[in-house]
């Protein structure tokens, strides 16, 4: 592909502006590039897949043994969008493929292609072994230079054994297990990013280390989920202190003591204290065992009371917590939605929420004779 910095520059600055690409596809096609009529045809809404298919080596080259995932499960690794590689999903469970691959080269690959050069989103999965290899291989990669380009990354995107809810459901792994890596160095190489979602174990459980995340400074970033079977107290802190200014959703699980969860209420406190969180209108403090003794925090709460959702699902909240909701009914007045899904109420404590939010999510109640989270192992 013949580069044009100009316009190139155009689209990293927006890459959601269809223009920018229409006139890097006039461009392209006057100089004979294949790239500006795959561009225009997506554009126009067609797939392209035979121009793509007629040009395989310009769009793809080295890239093309990668096309599919190496997980036993074919998918496709790459979604195209306006001519370029929107996304990849990259994985590699050495049990269930036939092939030896390295997956930092193949990120590398991607990232030096043209057709990666508006790279906006990446899945991690698995990097080798499910619960012997982590994802700092890959995790370096993304570190070496500035990627203004990516909006979303997702580490961790498997299902585990023991999952509550039937969507996490399956046989991939435990959650306890599975590590990510150290992500501190990464956060300053990825200035615009939007959306980030780990799922991950702790230090103690999983066999490869856990995750680490060191110091978050994300201006633009708008979405953040931390899934975890136990929530340890540096991560914790972190998360609580993250200077995210544009953040509108945050999900914080908490897990269990015997999984390494050693994070307590003061770092929820610490949240909830935040005054710097203007466009947060979605908290979760999920998976949590000691949500009923929040639940007063929640209230005097000036962040909670600007919320239109809090999840508190997973966890144990029980009879004596919605209690406390109905005794501190004035501190969420203008919550729209409450969910309570996987705790531990009775149908009495549903009907006293009923009373208190406006919509109340409360299936899947668990049994109340073990005082236990949803996800822990």
């Amino acid at each position: 592909m013949e580069s044009n910095a100009a316009l190139e520059q155009a689209i990293e600055n927006n890459p959601d502006d269809k223009a920018s690409y229409s006139v890097l596809a006039d461009w392209l096609q006057t100089r004979g590039d294949p790239r500006g009529e795959l561009i225009a045809l997506q554009l126009s809404g067609a797939d392209g897949a035979e121009l793509m298919k007629k040009h395989a080596d310009a769009f793809l080259g080295d890239l093309a043994e990668h096309a599919q995932t190496h997980d036993g499960e074919g998918r496709e690794t790459f979604t195209w969008k306006y001519g370029f590689i929107d996304s990849a999903r990259l994985t590699h469970n050495h049990y269930l493929a036939n092939d030896k691959v390295e997956l930092a080269d193949v990120l590398r690959t991607l990232l030096a292609h043209p057709s990666g050069r508006f790279l906006r989103e990446i899945t991690f999965t698995f990097n080798n072994d499910p619960n012997e290899h982590n994802l700092q291989s890959l995790i370096d990669v993304l570190a070496e230079k500035p990627r203004p380009t990516l909006r979303s990354l997702h580490f961790g995107d498997f299902k585990y054994a023991g999952a509550a809810r039937e969507e996490d459901r399956g046989e991939d792994t435990e959650i306890s297990w599975y590590s990510v890596g150290n992500l501190a160095e990464l956060w300053k190489h990825t200035p615009n990013l939007e959306r980030v979602i780990i799922q991950t174990g702790s230090a103690e459980s999983a066999m490869a280390g856990g995750t680490q995340l060191g110091e978050i400074a994300l201006p633009k970033l708008r979405h953040f989920e931390y899934r975890t079977g136990g929530l340890e107290q540096v991560n914790a802190q972190a998360i609580a202190t993250m200077r995210t200014p544009a953040l509108e959703h945050l999900d914080v699980w908490f897990g269990s003591e015997s999984y390494g969860g050693d994070a307590g209420p003061d770092v929820v406190d610490t949240i909830l204290a935040r005054t710097d969180l203007p466009k947060l209108r979605h908290l979760g403090i999920m998976n949590c065992a000691f949500v009923d003794g929040l639940v007063p925090d929640f209230a005097r709460s000036p962040l909670v009371a600007r919320l239109a959702e809090l999840d508190l699902s997973l966890g144990c909240l029980t009879d004596e917590g919605a209690a406390a909701f109905a005794e501190n009914r004035a501190g969420f007045e203008r919550l729209e939605q409450l969910d309570v899904q996987y705790n531990m109420l009775s149908s009495d404590g549903l009907a006293t929420l009923r009373e208190v939010a406006k919509k109340v999510i409360d299936e899947h109640q668990r049994s109340g004779e073990d005082h236990y989270v949803a996800v822990g192992e």
